[in-house]
Parts: structure tokens; sequence; C-alpha cells
């Protein structure tokens, strides 16, 4: 995705001049200076969302110009280390370019295969990452400049899921044609649990000079210059409220004024610095006969007029605040959800484990009882094999008395043998 901010001018020459440390309008340096209006925060409370659950879609709109990529990179450049996102712009040509991108930023390297084989890869990981109670964000920026094929990846890993649930939460950010990306039958047939479509306004007159208030406050000098009330009618009608166009004629009209030796501007030189950047004037709605005084920068503004504007001045900035106020609670709302959810994710986890523990144990008891059934058998073996020996005993003490009786007899033999060996001695002599 493009970044949005990028190394403040340093060869401005009316730095010095206007007492400022950086160029108030050039891309931003780093993205905490951007400009908080009311639309961001609620903008920031819906990438939230999209971030801490699954199967969330966001549809960011807004013309050129508009701060899409902006806000986005504000928004991922505050996410937490251990928060796995993806961005996709228009530097993806082919379908393999997507799955190498996307792999790449999640800490895989030398990812290469076949289309079928980055394909089961990343799905693999999504599908393991959802299973522990992770979100993977994937935000696609300029999606009306992305071709169709990178586009059509999205609806195969977007179609995993993990317990009836996407295992992806996906932000779509492009200008008004991105309708017919929506619209086409690859996303037709992936249908988020939640959908947000969101279209980025352009400012207000009043949120305009706020924000170039602001752009010169973070530059250094909030007192650079002065630009009176007509002066920035005629900015908001060249630059339509957008912030690239704000920038950009604001930015001019400081040289223009380091220029002619002025920290005043005003509408000549608008008018003169317009001309030259070939800026023309947008034309606002009416209603029935009274124009928005955008619309007639040239006509007198009478008391009752500057009164009305005041109270609506007044009461945008107390809608803002009630806003941003709203959106901070909802901020710590989400937060407490957050918390609550991890800690009935520890308690599952160690829950889990209990019952591993558990199942150990009971395999355990499974096999003492089959070595208890294996002793049993032993031992009735062992009993038969003690009766056989009682037997034999039995027998063998029968045998012990037979020889008794037979030795016996076999002594009397031997008596009555030297009797008769005696006799017959006596009768030879």
């Amino acid at each position: 995705m493009a970044q949005a901010q990028e190394n403040p001018v340093s060869e401005a020459k009316y730095l010095e001049f206007f007492g400022l440390n950086r160029a108030p309008f050039a891309c931003l340096s780093t993205p905490s200076q951007i400009f908080d209006s009311a639309q961001y925060s609620l903008l920031m409370s819906h990438l939230a969302s999209a971030t801490e659950e699954t199967d969330c879609l966001v549809v960011l709109r807004g013309s050129n110009g508009s701060g899409k990529t902006t806000l986005l990179n504000r928004y991922l450049s505050k996410l937490d280390e251990d928060v796995f996102f993806v961005t996709i712009d228009d530097s993806c040509r082919a379908a393999t370019d997507f799955y190498s991108t996307f792999l790449r930023q999640l800490g895989f390297k030398d990812i290469m295969g076949t289309l079928k084989e980055l394909r089961s890869i990343t799905t693999e990981f999504l599908v393991h990452r959802a299973s522990i109670g992770d979100t993977v964000l994937m935000v696609i920026d300029n999606a009306h400049l992305i071709r169709p094929v990178v586009l059509d990846q999205l609806q195969w890993i977007a179609a995993a899921r993990v317990d009836d649930r996407r295992v992806l939460s996906v932000v779509i950010a492009g200008d008004s044609s991105i309708a017919r990306i929506i619209e086409s039958p690859a996303l037709q047939e992936l249908k988020f649990r939640s959908h947000i479509d969101f279209q980025i306004r352009v400012f207000t007159e009043v949120e305009a000079a706020e924000y170039m208030q602001y752009r010169l406050d973070q530059a250094g000098n909030a007192f650079a210059v002065e630009i009176d009330e007509k002066a920035q009618s005629l900015i908001y009608r060249f630059t339509g409220g957008y912030p690239g166009p704000i920038n950009k004629l604001c930015g001019a009209l400081l040289s223009e004024c380091c220029e002619q030796g002025t920290r005043t501007v005003g509408q000549e030189i608008v008018r003169t610095v317009a001309s030259d950047l070939e800026l023309l004037p947008h034309v606002f709605p009416s209603h029935g006969r009274i124009r928005r005084q955008a619309d007639r920068p040239e006509e007198r503004i009478t008391e009752r007029e500057s009164t009305a504007k005041k109270r609506k001045e007044q009461s945008a900035r107390k809608s803002a605040s009630e806003i941003t106020q709203l959106n901070e609670a909802l901020t710590k709302a989400r937060w407490a959800l957050r918390e609550s959810e991890e800690a009935r994710r520890a308690v599952v986890a160690d829950l889990k484990k209990e019952q591993r523990e558990l199942k150990t144990a009971m395999t355990n008891v499974h096999k003492a009882r089959s070595r208890n059934q294996d002793l049993d058998v032993m031992n009735a073996q062992l009993e038969a094999s003690v009766e056989e020996l009682k037997a034999d005993l039995k027998t063998a003490d029968k045998l012990g008395d037979e020889l008794e009786a037979v030795e016996k007899q076999l002594e009397e033999a031997r008596s009555e043998c030297e009797s008769l060996q005696s006799q017959a001695a006596d009768i030879n002599d």
C-alpha cells in the first residue's frame, strides 16, 4: 500500500520567512499528525471492529485526495505487534503475487510454489490463526486499480471458516467506482457476518478552516499566516473540501505570500494561485433560494447570517465533541470486551490443559488395570503350579516311604547274608 508519509520538504523557501519547522501542507512525516475529525473517529471504530473480530467487511469509499490511504496507514501504524494484518495494492499484478505478498507480510520467507500450493498454505495459516482465537486483517487499497485476477483470489481465502465464521476480516478501499467490485460475482458470493459501507465525506467549510489551522500548528507556528474569512471561503470553493487539494493550494499560497513578503492571505492571492494551478471552483447544491456561503464569497455577510453561522459552527463542534466522546466510550467498551474475551480464552486454555491431564491420568489407570489383569492371570498360573507341586510332593513322600521299606528289607537281607556267611565259615573250619 502506498505510504501516506514522505520526507518533509527541506528546501521550502518560506520556512524561515514564516518561522515554521517544516512545510505544513507537505505529505505527513508521521501518521500521528493526522487531523482528527469526527468522521475519522467513527472510521477508526469500524476498523477496530474488523480487527478484533473475524468475518467482517469494511468498504471504504472516497474520491482521490480524500485521505483514504493516509487514514488507513494511521490506523495500521497504531496496531499492536501481535496483530496480524496484510496490505494489498495495485502493485500485485498476478494471482501468485497476491499470495506471495500475503505470506511474506505474515513472516514467511522464500515463498515459492504453484498457485494451488500457495493458496493451500495461505488457507492453512488462516485456519490455524482462527483456531487459536486470532484475527487476520486484510487491507486492499486502491481496489479500483487492482486487476480482477488478483481480486478473484479473495473469494478463495475468504471462504475459509472455523466454527461457521470466516477466519478473515477485509477492508476494501477505493473511489466511487469500487461499487462494481463489491457487486461483482466474486464478492457477491461472499456474505460477511458484518458489512460496513463507509463513505469519506469532504470537510465542511468549518472543518476545512480548522484543518488548515491544525496543519500550521503541527508545522510549528499556528499564527504563521492570517487567512481572512473570505479567502477561506474561496479556498473551500476551489478545493471542494478535499484534504489533498487543500494541501496543494495552501502550499502554493504560502510560497506566493513569501514571494510577495506578506503574511496575510486575501481573496486576490487565492484567485491568482488557483488560476496558476488550473483549479476550478466546485459547485455546491443550493436549497431553495438560499445558497451556501461557499457559493457567494463576494457577497457581504449580514450580522444575522454571521450569527447563524457561528451557531452552526458551535453546534457542529458540540456534535463532533459528543460523537468523539461516544466513540471513546465505545472504544473503551470494546477494549473491556476484548479483555474479558482474553480472560475467557485463558480459562478455556486452562480447562483444556486440565482435560489433557485428566485424559493422561485415565490412560494411566487403564494401563494399571491391564497390568493388574496380567498379574491375576500370572497368579492363577502360579496357584496351579503350586497345586501340581503339592501333588508331586505327596507322590514323592509315598515313594520315600516305599524306599525306606525297601532299604529296611535290604538291610535285613544284608544281615541275613552276613549270618549265612559266618555260618559257612564255621562249617569250613
